[in-house]
């Protein structure tokens, strides 16, 4: 089956249709005249000019040693017992750079590699057709690779049909493609999202060279809240009135077998200011890898670092690992002793040996893939990096990762989201500001010398660019061009640090790379909108600002956004900086599997089956809560909230978070929060109501500030039934909202994994 067609009588009538072939040959009389060619083309062979006269090429017979005509009468077994194995040189082009193949949750396939794929894939090869009609056999046949055990040009060297000239020649080649595609990254290359939501402002900067916005005149710049990461393609939009009204109609859902295509990426050959995963080695940054004679790699220690935090109830436990050549970063009671904080720079060091931030990645499933290696990103600068791991995924990190810090989170977070691990970056760091702050008051400086910024960066961020914008003409007619080039992280991140008023922002980021780079983002440098991916943030700033606490897995950040925005503090994101983004098969999200906890068959599960009724004989998920949750209202709010379906003059009014209810229903986010910028709702007719998991800040008097269609329907979520009730008296809702017995849900979780409950009324 090819791109999942069941139809046994598809034939491809296009060359596009053949996309993601790992070779194809086009054996045709005929030149495709103005017709679409696909990427993975990698041969076009046009020599048999006439069709009558089947003459078999050089190049046929090159591909004829690696693939041969299988009969479609052979068992699957025997085609299995036939499957090469991966050859080292397949090996060292896989292990760095594999493609992306998402795997629908609760499908029994699992995810193969690239080599593997492309085996199958060769296997519905167009060739099989055409080889089939110069060979007599019947259509049904099928391309199976050859056996290689000797490496991927044995077979080159031992045909008879080739001489001992060709057969160099075709090794150099495969070696030459080999030792090239080392050297090359795939990134993600996608234009931004619901550009033409965005209001089009009449302001705009006076001097395009500004190495920092006038904080001033950006304070005036309006937020933007629309989301323009192209990994929010399926999210909810955020209304304002900003928006023109006229842009209603969003467009249609991608159908559900869309929605695993593979992200559009690009090709890019790595540059000298390039972040490495584990399999790179050179001479300079065997130390930084932890590899340097001086350090034994059992030379780490790790060591407790407690704090408490009053919304949680409790004190939060976590470990260092810290290697004795990092140490100088630490600050002990002793040598060897107890671990009192992290060292921070001053405000006032203009010092261009370091890097004042502290770098915090978190990562899981990504020892052998993640980034982590900043030598050459930081153009051999010193800086602090710390990996955040979780507690299962210690040991494997300190094994690839000898010379790195690692940052332990607490045993109950093994099943968390990423947003567990940006709410204790952002804790912890804060927390230490305040230790670094009382330890240096001690000396003579001032709290606020103390540098409060810090980096919080995703683990495949490959290489970083600059804008160089030049413009010329009148003022009125001004035109612009610019080039992008690759720079080190080192000089982005030592631009920012030495800006003027760079401690008055809250939130600073850069765009996403995109080989399609528009010029208005060109023309305004500097916005104020969403941070994604790679952030630079105040902790002294946001002290008050708390990424949600719930271990979200997706859209965390978007949440946090909001929060900073409505909390009256700045976000500033550089448009003439940009990340690239590498596309890296493994580890993150993906290692989020949702299966029956009580069945080991691997039975399919639908979205529909994340939640059920609460106590009812629903087969019970081996997945956190949060998740199913989160999943669900992405694939099926509208079964909560049906008045919303494509009805952005009605959004969901959501209080105090963010959450993907999908892209064909609209939400408006509020802030409960005393003295909190929100968009004026007295327009508004909304047709839903989202509480979740709402704190003391939403009271009855706070909601009775909102007006609601008729029949516009209410869904309350709360960790447990007893919540719910409360939560349902607390807030008075029963004056204004219908519920009925069969309306409370719950996570399709067992009792002790703490399933969410939720319930749902009607406005009357």
């Amino acid at each position: 089956m090819w791109q999942k067609i069941e139809d046994a009588e598809w034939r491809p009538q296009t060359y596009l249709e053949l996309e993601g072939l790992p070779c194809i040959l086009i054996f045709s009389g005929m030149d495709p005249h103005g017709e679409s060619l696909p990427r993975s083309l990698r041969y076009c062979d046009l020599r048999l000019i006439n069709s009558s006269c089947l003459v078999r090429t050089a190049l046929e017979q090159e591909l004829g040693l690696a693939a041969y005509f299988v009969s479609s009468e052979v068992s699957l077994e025997k085609a299995a017992r036939n499957e090469p194995l991966e050859s080292d040189a397949e090996k060292l082009s896989s292990t760095d750079n594999e493609d992306e193949e998402l795997v629908t949750e609760g499908s029994t396939s699992e995810k193969r590699s690239p080599v593997k794929r492309e085996r199958s894939c060769s296997h519905d090869s167009a060739s099989s057709s055409l080889s089939s009609k110069a060979s007599g056999k019947s259509p049904g046949g099928r391309v199976a690779c050859r056996d290689m055990v000797c490496g991927p040009w044995a077979p080159i060297l031992m045909s008879s049909q080739v001489g001992k000239t060709g057969a160099y020649l075709q090794f150099l080649s495969i070696l030459s493609r080999m030792l090239i595609r080392l050297t090359e990254v795939d990134v993600y290359d996608e234009e931004e999202i619901n550009i033409h939501l965005r209001e089009e402002s009449d302001w705009h900067y006076l001097q395009l060279s500004d190495p920092w916005p006038d904080l001033e005149l950006f304070k005036k710049l309006p937020f933007d809240y629309i989301i323009h990461d192209p990994k929010y393609e399926d999210a909810s939009l955020i209304c304002s009135h900003l928006q023109s009204v006229k842009s209603e109609a969003r467009g249609t859902s991608r159908k559900p077998e869309e929605l695993y295509v593979r992200r559009q990426t690009a090709r890019m050959r790595l540059s000298k200011y390039a972040a490495y995963n584990t399999y790179h080695h050179c001479e300079q940054c065997h130390h930084y890898m932890g590899f340097h004679p001086r350090y034994q790699l059992y030379e780490s220690t790790l060591h407790a670092f407690a704090f408490s935090y009053s919304m949680l109830g409790e004190e939060i436990q976590l470990h260092f690992i810290i290697p004795k050549s990092k140490e100088h970063h630490f600050v002990f009671s002793q040598p060897g002793g107890q671990l009192e904080s992290m060292r921070l720079p001053l405000v006032t060091d203009k010092s261009h040996e370091y890097i004042k931030s502290p770098t915090f990645t978190p990562t899981t499933g990504r020892h052998e893939h993640g980034l982590f290696n900043l030598y050459h990103a930081m153009d051999g600068a010193s800086h602090l990096h710390v990996l955040v791991v979780k507690e299962y995924e210690m040991a494997i990190y300190k094994k690839y990762w000898p010379n790195h810090i690692m940052l332990v989170l607490p045993s109950i977070f093994n099943s968390a989201g990423v947003g567990a691990a940006h709410f204790l970056i952002k804790e912890l760091s804060y927390h230490n500001l305040e230790l670094e702050r009382n330890r240096q008051e001690e000396l003579g400086i001032k709290p606020q010398d103390i540098w409060p910024f810090i980096v919080i960066s995703d683990d495949s961020c490959v290489m970083w660019n600059v804008v160089d914008v030049d413009c010329g003409g009148e003022r009125s007619r001004r035109e612009f061009s610019w080039a992008e080039r690759n720079v080190s992280l080192k000089h982005i991140m030592q631009h920012i640090e030495a800006s003027p008023n760079i401690t008055h922002y809250a939130l600073i980021g850069m765009r996403k790379w995109s080989s399609k780079t528009g010029s208005a983002e060109v023309r305004e440098p500097f916005s104020r909108c969403h941070v994604h991916d790679f952030i630079i943030l105040n902790v002294d700033l946001t002290q008050n600002v708390q990424y949600n606490q719930n271990r979200r897995f997706t859209c965390d950040d978007v949440d946090f956004n909001l929060r900073v925005h409505s909390a009256g503090l700045l976000l500033c994101r550089f448009n003439r900086f940009s990340v690239m983004k590498k596309q890296i098969a493994v580890g993150g999200h993906r290692s989020c599997h949702i299966t029956s906890k009580v069945s080991d068959n691997p039975v399919a599960i639908v979205p529909a089956q994340y939640i059920c009724a609460p106590d009812s004989k629903h087969t019970f998920l081996a997945a956190p809560a949060q998740l199913l949750l989160e999943k669900f209202l992405q694939h099926h709010s509208h079964r909560f909230f049906p008045l919303s379906l494509r009805n952005r003059g009605h959004p969901v009014l959501s209080v105090d978070c963010y959450l993907n209810l999908g892209s064909q229903i609209s939400v408006c986010y509020v802030s409960s929060r005393p003295h909190s910028l929100n968009i004026s709702c007295s327009d508004f007719m909304f047709s839903g109501l989202l509480l979740y998991l709402c704190d003391s800040f939403v009271g009855a008097s706070f909601l009775k500030k909102f007006h609601f269609l008729k029949g516009a329907t209410l869904c309350v979520i709360c960790q447990d039934r007893n919540s719910l009730r409360q939560t349902v008296v607390r807030l008075e809702l029963e004056d204004e909202w219908q519920f009925r017995l069969r309306d409370e849900f719950q996570t399709a979780n067992a009792k002790e994994d703490r399933p969410l409950f939720f319930l749902t009324g009607r406005h009357i």
